[in-house]
């Protein structure tokens, strides 16, 4: 069966967009000069993990009836598919730990997440599409409450997550609190899963796309009109963390349209060169994450520890300009389009090479 460019190429561009957004979010300030760019990769920023997540959601799917259409039984996708959650869910711990520094273990990266959405819609694949769906609808509408049960905002300090490293705060960063918790962002995924089993029309996608997004807009547009209750937990603002609900409901329109708009453009198409390297990035995704965190990173914790500062994170967020650190960011991507082709061809030395063989 074979694989659709669109597909391939909405999450390399997302790949891409992250790797921009992660460079210039980490390594840079808002400054005077560079406010206004600042200011548009902090709205682009937005768009990565959504439309990353409900791909990966839609990529399950197709990779279920790949292997059913090779003569797999269920019991085996099932296994192999709970052994790439898992791995998935311990790389994006040892990801933090390595990356983010061993504090920061528990803050709930889009790994985990992943890893979780991979085992969850692995079990759950052989219940009705409706019942999916109502799964869908429950996590969107019990978040918010959840989030006030959880104390949201007593974990966030300047725009950061913080935590104690107890098992209560580590569960409540999994659940509710963290960067990307379960509760509501699995809706992504999910409904990833959904669009890709439905084989909708563009004109269904784009339709439903534009509806999510009017609905996201209405509930932040009308908010002060609407009861007190239902403001505090539905239409409180437009916001990713925490991802509100107006968040997640547009972002899903957003990713809809995106799908809807990349099969237009790119499905039964000869593809000219950028698409083909964003194919690429989409396939070297998982190793391009977690690269592109260290080559900026790791740097920036050793230049904190040789300059004698009392924190090793005392230059994140403050190394150098906005337009210095997209500029690194973009000769990162260049490196990776002329080295991925040599990684391809050996097919090893990557995380997605070594997930293959260890889980199948």
């Amino acid at each position: 069966m074979p694989r659709h460019p669109s597909i391939d190429i909405l999450r390399g561009l997302a790949i891409a967009l992250m790797v921009v957004v992660h460079f210039a979010d980490n390594l840079s300030a808002r400054g005077e000069s560079s406010a206004r760019l600042y200011d548009a990769l902090a709205w682009l920023g937005a768009l990565p993990a959504p439309l990353f997540t409900f791909l990966a959601g839609v990529s399950f799917h197709h990779w279920i009836r790949k292997q059913k259409a090779a003569g797999m039984k269920e019991r085996a996708i099932t296994r192999i598919a709970w052994r790439r959650g898992l791995f998935l869910f311990a790389v994006g711990l040892a990801f933090n730990f390595c990356l983010w520094l061993p504090e920061e273990t528990f803050n709930w990266d889009v790994l985990t997440l992943l890893g979780t959405a991979l085992v969850l819609l692995a079990s759950a694949r052989h219940l009705p599409r409706s019942a999916l769906a109502l799964i869908g609808l429950s996590i969107l509408l019990l978040s918010p409450p959840i989030r006030i049960i959880a104390d949201y905002p007593a974990y966030w300090e300047n725009e950061t997550f913080t935590y104690d490293n107890t098992p209560r705060d580590a569960i409540f960063g999994f659940v509710a609190n963290g960067y990307f918790p379960i509760f509501p962002w699995l809706i992504f995924p999910l409904a990833g899963y959904l669009v890709g089993g439905a084989n909708w029309s563009g004109r269904t996608l784009s339709a439903s796309g534009f509806g999510l997004i009017a609905m996201a807009w209405i509930g932040v547009a009308g908010g002060e009109f609407y009861p007190g209750l239902f403001t505090r937990y539905y239409a409180d603002g437009y916001s990713e963390f925490p991802a509100s609900t107006a968040f997640a409901v547009g972002m899903l329109g957003v990713c809809f349209l995106s799908l809807a708009l990349a099969r237009r453009g790119f499905d039964r198409r000869r593809l000219g060169w950028c698409p083909r390297q964003l194919r690429r990035f989409s396939a070297f995704s998982l190793t391009i994450y977690v690269v592109h965190h260290a080559v900026h990173l790791w740097p920036l914790w050793l230049y904190g520890a040789w300059m004698g500062q009392p924190e090793v994170t005392h230059y994140w967020r403050n190394a150098m300009s906005t337009p210095l650190a997209v500029g690194l960011a973009v000769v990162f991507l260049t490196l990776c389009a002329f080295g991925l082709p040599r990684l391809e061809r050996r097919k090893k030395y990557s995380l997605e090479s070594l997930m293959r063989r260890v889980c199948g």
